[in-house]
């Protein structure tokens, strides 16, 4: 099963693409490319407050994205003051990753809060 928008691909028995909300097709549309393909780090935190407000932005755009890492800072919420551990590849914290081609809507929508994390 795949989305007939974003090509993700789903076991059977799925109906709906979690991130575009649209019913699945059999086959992955032509011309479609991997949604793993060419995946971008739009947003990396170690402020687990911070997650949920970028969550929503990205969702209420419609950006399909996936966060590495939040798993980690569920259960270590220490932030920058942590161990040094590796937990998403780059660093402690939260990585948040869109396809290239949303690449430059989400980071433009992510810029503000990157801006405000930081002062």
């Amino acid at each position: 099963m795949f989305c007939p928008e974003c090509a993700a691909e789903y076991r059977v028995g799925f109906t709906d693409c979690a991130d575009c909300r649209v019913a699945l097709v059999v086959k992955r549309p032509e011309g479609s490319k991997h949604p793993n393909d060419k995946l971008i780090s739009v947003f990396e935190t170690t402020d687990v407050t911070l997650l949920p407000v970028i969550k929503s932005v990205l969702q209420s755009a419609k950006i399909p994205f996936f966060v590495r890492g939040d798993e980690a800072m569920g259960i270590l919420p220490v932030g920058s003051f942590g161990s040094g551990i590796n937990y998403n590849g780059r660093g402690l914290g939260a990585a948040v990753v869109v396809h290239e081609s949303w690449a430059e809507e989400a980071k433009a929508l992510l810029c503000s809060l990157n801006e405000s994390a930081s002062s």
